[in-house]
């Protein structure tokens, strides 16, 4: 058994010390992207010139003809059906934002709606992430079985 030293106990919290006081530093480090000024555009978002009114439903050309053509256009698909809806968004000049929603070319007051543009259900997603992770493993098992008895 050899004698420990005061020295070697110092060096190994110095180390420890370190690393935690690197991590810390990098840990703050990160910024969301608005703040180091990258680019922050919204998916599936359009910017609205025009809209002509002749491709419309009902409910939208009278939503056109009563406010107009709205800043932007977000497409969504509502979470149980997996149907486009689309909000219209109006950003007005005292930075007020107001938004119609239309499901089905009809207007509509509230909606749960998902980003994810998918037309496939979260659970159909799901399931296929778990056969594709099967398969994978039925199939590189077997292989590395093999190679490790050759």
């Amino acid at each position: 058994m050899q004698p420990t030293t005061v020295r070697g106990h110092v060096g190994h919290w110095v180390v420890i010390w370190s690393c935690l006081a690197l991590l810390g530093i990098s840990g703050c480090a990160f910024k969301p992207g608005y703040v180091r000024g990258e680019k922050t555009d919204v998916p599936n978002r359009w910017k609205v010139d025009r809209l002509e009114p002749g491709g419309l439903s009902d409910d939208q050309r009278a939503t056109l003809e009563q406010r107009g053509s709205p800043t932007y256009v977000r497409f969504f698909r509502e979470v149980y059906t997996r149907e486009p809806v689309y909000a219209w968004i109006y950003a007005g000049q005292d930075e007020a934002v107001e938004t119609v929603w239309f499901a089905g070319g009809k207007r509509i007051e509230a909606v749960a709606v998902d980003s994810d543009p998918s037309a496939f259900r979260p659970s159909t997603r799901r399931y296929a992430r778990t056969a594709l992770l099967v398969g994978t493993g039925a199939a590189i098992v077997p292989t590395v079985i093999l190679l490790a008895n050759r």
